[in-house]
C-alpha cells in the first residue's frame, strides 16, 4: 500500500487544511510593491545642459512660489515683479465727503495697499532661497560665472536671479562649458 503524505487535519472539522508554501501566501506582502504616487507639488531639482528640465521646474516651482508667497509669486512666469494697483484718490470723491466715510476707506485700502508691498518685499529673500534650493550643483556653478551674481546674492533679489536662471537653462542657450557646447553641437 502506498499512500501520499497526508495533509494535517482540522481538529475540528476533520477537513483537510491546505499548507501554502512562503511564496503562495496571500494579503501579507501587500502593498510593499506599490508604485508611490508622485507629488504633485515636488519640485525637481533643475539640471544644467541641453536636456535640462527647466519647463517642469519653473511649472513646478511658480505653483510653489504663488502658494507660499503669494503675489511675490507671479514673479516666475511674469518675469518681473507684481505690482498691486495702488489706490487713486480720484476713485473716493474726497471732495463731497462730510462725514468723511470715503476719506477712511481711502486710507484704509492705501493701509492694505502698503502692507502688500512691505510683504512682499519681505519675503523676497524667502523666494530667492526656494529658487537656488532647487538649482543643481552644475546649473549653480553655471550661474555663479555671471558677472552679476555677486551683486544679486549681496542684494538676494530673486527677480534678477530668476532672470539669470532663465537666461542660463534656455534649452537653446550657448553654454561657456566645452563638454555641453560639444553636446549641443552633436544633437544639432
Amino acid at each position: 500500500m502506498t499512500e501520499k503524505a497526508a495533509a494535517p487535519k482540522d481538529k475540528d472539522t476533520g477537513n483537510q487544511r491546505y499548507q501554502r508554501k512562503p511564496w503562495q501566501r496571500r494579503n501579507q506582502n501587500q502593498g510593499r510593491f506599490e508604485t508611490k504616487k508622485k507629488d504633485p507639488e515636488e519640485i525637481p531639482v533643475l539640471k544644467y545642459g541641453p536636456s535640462n528640465n527647466f519647463s517642469k521646474f519653473k511649472e513646478a516651482i511658480s505653483k510653489t512660489a504663488l502658494k507660499n508667497y503669494g503675489q511675490l509669486g507671479k514673479l516666475i512666469k511674469l518675469g518681473k515683479y507684481f505690482e498691486p494697483e495702488e489706490p487713486n484718490n480720484l476713485d473716493y470723491d474726497l471732495v463731497n465727503d462730510p462725514y468723511g466715510v470715503n476719506k477712511t476707506t481711502y486710507l484704509e485700502d492705501m493701509k492694505e495697499y502698503r502692507k502688500e508691498m512691505i510683504k512682499m518685499r519681505n519675503e523676497r529673500p524667502k523666494l530667492y532661497a526656494l529658487i537656488l534650493q532647487y538649482l543643481s550643483e552644475e546649473s549653480l556653478e553655471e550661474i555663479k560665472r555671471s558677472d552679476t551674481f555677486e551683486a544679486i546674492d549681496e542684494e538676494t533679489d530673486p527677480l534678477r536671479l530668476w532672470l539669470l536662471v532663465e537666461e542660463t537653462h534656455k534649452v537653446n542657450s550657448i553654454s561657456k562649458v566645452e563638454a555641453v557646447t560639444k553636446m549641443a553641437a552633436r544633437t544639432t
